[in-house]
């Protein structure tokens, strides 16, 4: 679905130019949770806004379902975004003012969803993301990871393959944010969902792929096999 192919990334300040990314080559398709670890600005975030659109690269291709992607016009990154990705972000990005449903009808709104069903769906959501006793709530009531529910409920309404995570579980406390790693794994089941994550032993349970960066270089690229829970024989 998504191949980087010897992608670099360059950064330029007074006349210096530092490497974001050097020759990674990686491939990424669905029912994939993957975590991408690595020390802070060993390229984590670098990595991710490439991959989501937010960022260009200079040397390498970029392909999404074997289309090239280095001719991309703003308006074409732009159409990629709003139809590949959803984002997950650390500080919730929320209208605070906003009730829970109001906030996921809004996502609805903007993906086209249409009028007369999109209450409906909007509740159905909810419900997916545990929140059915705050729909009325008005997001500065919420706590953190109910914030973070409705963040992953928006990225669902997208309905976007891809949902991309910048260290969504940076503002938690430890039990939500083993919730919101679960809710993650989950919706992996049937979309590609990436996160950048400090501490991979948040995930470890649930990810399906472990990428490591070490000063923009892709140091381990590993496939977490899940091993199931024998049945025992009576």
């Amino acid at each position: 679905m998504i191949k980087l192919k010897n992608i670099s990334k360059y950064y330029s300040k007074n006349q210096v130019v530092s490497m974001g990314l050097r020759k990674v080559n990686l491939e990424f398709g669905l029912n994939e949770f993957v975590a991408i670890v690595g020390e802070s600005g060993s390229g984590k975030t670098t990595l991710l806004n490439v991959i989501s659109g937010i960022d260009s690269y200079e040397d390498g291709e970029m392909y999404i379902n074997e289309e090239e992607t280095s001719y991309f016009s703003n308006e074409d990154w732009e159409n990629y975004r709003k139809k590949y990705i959803a984002f997950i972000f650390q500080n919730y990005n929320l209208i605070e003012a906003y009730t829970v449903l109001q906030n996921v009808e809004a996502a609805l709104i903007l993906s086209g969803y249409p009028k007369e069903k999109r209450r409906d769906r909007a509740l159905e959501i909810i419900d997916r993301v545990g929140l059915s006793q705050h729909i009325k709530h008005k997001a500065t009531k919420l706590s953190g990871g109910q914030k973070q529910r409705v963040v992953i409920a928006r990225a669902i309404a997208k309905d976007a393959p891809v949902i991309v995570a910048d260290e969504p579980t940076g503002n938690l406390d430890s039990e939500s944010a083993k919730n919101i790693i679960e809710l993650l794994a989950e919706i992996a089941k049937d979309k590609l969902v990436i996160i950048v994550s400090h501490d991979f032993n948040q995930v470890k349970e649930h990810a399906t792929r472990r990428i490591r960066i070490y000063d923009g270089e892709i140091v381990e690229d590993k496939k977490i096999e899940k091993v199931k829970p024998k049945i025992c024989q009576v």
